[in-house]
This record gives structure tokens, C-alpha cells and sequence, in this order.
């Protein structure tokens, strides 16, 4: 083995290690449960929220935390994200959050974590949260824009 593949053997481990953590739906065992969805390369619609169906809870019906997560590249154009976070009530009713996802410090350095192009940044609804088997969770920006440029990937954890 070469110097220069002795020094890049780590770098690709590491690699490797980040990208095996991300998964959709929980394991059976308990109520964890997370999905993530890729935002088309023209751009995020405003019209079009990404809708994650927790299909797999142990349980019909769990409380916790509900983190969202947000992957952007270094050509988002703005310091935050204002997301809308919907989902259908125990009587039917829609019930939606806001929450301000901060992206960049007051100086423009971005937050979060990530190597190269992209970073990933979460953040916990305030409360607690119930989810239910079968009953989407939808997040969509409410940025002023029709199209949001920058941002890769959207995605919800909920942690009983």
C-alpha cells in the first residue's frame, strides 16, 4: 500500500460511517421513527410539501420529540429556513407548527455539520409531539419564494 492510499483509507472510513446512519422507518423494537426525502435538483415548491407516512411504529399512537433536518449546499441563499410542519389531529383537524431553522450565524458561517459542499443542520419542534401510525407528517418551506434553491434534503426523527 502506497503513502497516499494509507492517508485516504481513514478519510473514506469515516466516510462510510456518516452515511451509514441514515435510514427510513424504525426497527420494530420501539417507537423511533425518521424519513428523509430528496428536494428536486430546480428547486423546492413552495406548493409542494414532502410527506413522511410513520407507518412503522410499534404503537398506534406515540409521544416524543419531532426533530427536522435540513441538508443545504453553499449556494442556499438565505442565513434560515422558515419550515411548516402539518398533521391530521385526533379529530381530523390539521394541526401545523412553524418552526425558524437558523442556517448561518450572524456572520454568515454556516451551522451545522458536513464536509465539502453540503451541511446538515436539525431542530426540535418546541412541546411535546404525537404521532400516529398512518396520519402523514408534512413539512413544506414558507419561505417568500415560490422556489427555494439549496436545499438538498428534508427530513423528520421522532424520538419517543
Amino acid at each position: 500500500m502506497n503513502s497516499e492510499t494509507f492517508l485516504l483509507l481513514p478519510l473514506v472510513l469515516l466516510m462510510m460511517a456518516a452515511c451509514s446512519g441514515v435510514y427510513s422507518g424504525g426497527d420494530g423494537d420501539d417507537n423511533t421513527f425518521s424519513a428523509f426525502a430528496t428536494v428536486d435538483s430546480k428547486g423546492w415548491l413552495y406548493s409542494e410539501p414532502f410527506e413522511f407516512e410513520p407507518d412503522t411504529l410499534r404503537d398506534s399512537v406515540a409521544t416524543g420529540r419531532l426533530l427536522v433536518s435540513v441538508r443545504h449546499g453553499k449556494n442556499y441563499g438565505f442565513s434560515n429556513l422558515w419550515l411548516e410542519v402539518a398533521y391530521d389531529g385526533p379529530d381530523s383537524t390539521v394541526v401545523a407548527d412553524t418552526i425558524n431553522v437558523a442556517l448561518a450565524d450572524p456572520y454568515g458561517k454556516w451551522l451545522g455539520s458536513g464536509m465539502g459542499l453540503s451541511f446538515q443542520v436539525s431542530d426540535t419542534l418546541p412541546g411535546a409531539f404525537s404521532i400516529a401510525r398512518h396520519r402523514p407528517v408534512r413539512v413544506r418551506h414558507i419561505m417568500r419564494l415560490d422556489t427555494l434553491e439549496g436545499i438538498e434534503r428534508v427530513g423528520i426523527v421522532f424520538i419517543p
